[in-house]
């Protein structure tokens, strides 16, 4: 499995101002498409309740997703939402991201129904050089 995490400590998370994870999960973002390859990675940000479970799915779904890394986990959902909306802000206009303009924050933890906390804000994504396509 792929799926790694590379949230904040939980001690250095419990005194992280929101300037300070917000930062943190630009690095790791910055650092997965580096590590893959600036001009052959193509990702997605998102937000889930169970990770293992949206990693897993990614990957029955065939979508090309190869690695997930886990950026913030918060026992809130509302930031773990504003936490996407202001990465997908961020990086919606660089090569190979699949996240729309303006979006971030109208996902799953919005159901009807709500999965207990924590929620988590993870980055996913794959190489575009394999041989089906990627997202």
């Amino acid at each position: 499995m792929n799926l790694s995490n590379r949230c904040l400590p939980s001690g250095q998370a419990a005194k992280a101002t929101s300037g300070n994870i917000l930062s943190h999960c630009r690095e790791q973002t910055l650092c997965l498409r580096e590590n893959i390859g600036l001009r052959l990675f193509v990702f997605k940000i998102g937000v889930s309740a169970n990770p293992i479970t949206r990693y897993l799915d990614y990957l029955d779904l065939d979508q090309g997703y190869q690695t997930m890394w886990l950026i913030a986990v918060s026992p809130r959902a509302d930031l773990i939402h504003t936490l996407e909306a202001a990465l997908v802000m961020e990086f919606h206009k660089h090569v190979g991201c699949r996240n729309k303009e303006g979006s971030g924050g109208e996902g799953a933890l919005n159901k009807k129904r709500k999965a207990p906390p924590p929620c988590s804000a993870y980055v996913t994504g794959g190489r575009a050089d394999q041989l089906r396509r990627v997202g």
